[in-house]
């Protein structure tokens, strides 16, 4: 239980499932309950028939179920009746979703233990097969010799045919075997690697998004810092980052908030199209592009267009509302001695900056980590336009 139950008077018997009473530890109870509800949400990955999405949204469902609280409701019958936590709801929720994931994982487990099983069977049948193959050999050639030795001719003759014959009988099965375990092992490899492919992918990805995630981020920033010395090349990176887009999601709700991010990921894909180009989420709201080679002036007019085509985006948001967003950017190019991290902690200190000089703006980092003004934020809409510019990150 999350809270003490009251002790019962004499004559009275404690109601089943009650309501706690709001505030104090009752309430720290339900928001750690709701808390864990929306990490595991978060952090939910993609299984054979639920994506991580669903179970997402799933999860931030039975959070509000039992985080909203002494609410009335009625039955079909039209009779009040005081709202209820659905407690046991939620336990049978998480216990059939964990059990899910489990066996889930165990099956993909099963399937790599069955590449490794049937590789070592293969080799162990080759084995085999060539054992006995070598014992026929050697029994011929047993005979062979006893027949040097009575000096018969004409047995000498057989025994030297039946050793040919045996050996040409050996080697002709040996290929078939050997092709034969060799198309298994073909395609065991070949099914294995598809599916090491598809993990690793889906390891590597924003399942909200599709862009790169953050560990992918990590590991592409050390990359380019050390090659860009090696190469004489000269890297920028954007840091962006949706203004107030905390106020998408309490006006709007969060699946408006997760079309708003999809949208924003399609936008920076379209704006930076280069294969070597690498855009990824860095976390909630906020969005990272690595550019490997261009001047600090081309990446910043570059950024004014990827801030000016993300400012005309019309998000449906229902009820026949459409909002738009704009986005501050910070830049900063990969200064002598940066490595990965600082490369990184730059280009955010260059977004703060245009946060707070009054978003919709790009910033440039300077060397020393400061930033300087880049590009003036656009022309606020008309009045009267159909679309609404509402405040949508820091």
């Amino acid at each position: 239980m999350f809270w003490k139950k009251a002790p019962a008077t004499p004559g009275s018997e404690a109601a089943p499932h009650s309501t706690p009473r709001a505030g104090g530890g009752d309430d720290a109870a339900l928001d750690a309950v709701a808390n864990l509800l929306k990490a595991f949400g978060e952090n939910a990955f993609d299984t054979d028939n639920v994506t991580a999405l669903e179970t997402r949204a799933e999860c931030e469902g039975w959070a509000k179920k039992i985080t909203v609280g002494g609410g009335r409701s009625e039955d079909e019958g039209g009779e009040v009746k005081p709202f209820k936590r659905d407690f046991g709801g939620v336990r049978r929720y998480f216990s059939a979703q964990r059990s899910h994931e489990r066996e889930f994982v165990g099956r993909s487990l099963g399937n790599l233990r069955e590449a490794v099983h049937a590789f070592a069977r293969c080799l162990t049948t080759t084995v085999g097969e060539d054992r006995a193959a070598d014992e026929r050999v050697g029994a011929q050639l047993g005979k062979l010799v006893g027949a040097f030795q009575s000096n018969d001719s004409v047995a000498i003759r057989c025994e030297a045919e039946g050793i040919v014959a045996v050996v040409q009988e050996v080697m002709a099965k040996r290929s078939e075997s050997q092709k034969r375990m060799l198309g298994e092992l073909s395609q065991k490899i070949t099914d294995l690697r598809e599916e090491l492919q598809g993990v690793r992918e889906k390891a590597a990805l924003d399942p909200l998004t599709q862009l790169f995630n953050r560990a992918s981020l990590d590991a592409h920033l050390e990359r380019v810092a050390d090659l860009a010395f090696l190469l004489s090349s000269s890297p920028c990176i954007l840091m962006i980052d949706v203004d107030h887009f905390k106020k998408v999601n309490d006006s709007y709700g969060h699946p408006v908030g997760d079309e708003v991010l999809r949208r924003v990921a399609d936008g920076l894909v379209r704006n930076f199209l280069r294969r070597e180009d690498f855009v990824a989420r860095y976390g909630g709201e906020e969005f990272v592009v690595v550019i490997p080679d261009s001047s600090l002036h081309n990446a910043e007019q570059r950024a004014e267009r990827v801030r000016q085509s993300l400012s005309e985006l019309e998000i449906d948001a229902g009820k026949n509302t459409k909002i738009k967003i704009t986005v501050s950017i910070g830049l900063a190019s990969l200064s002598s001695g940066d490595a990965g991290i600082s490369w990184l902690a730059r280009a955010d200190a260059a977004l703060y900056e245009a946060k707070g000089s009054g978003r919709n703006c790009v910033r440039v980092a300077r060397e020393t980590g400061s930033a300087v003004a880049s590009i003036v934020p656009p022309r606020s809409l008309p009045p009267g336009a159909r679309t609404r510019s509402i405040p949508v990150g820091r």
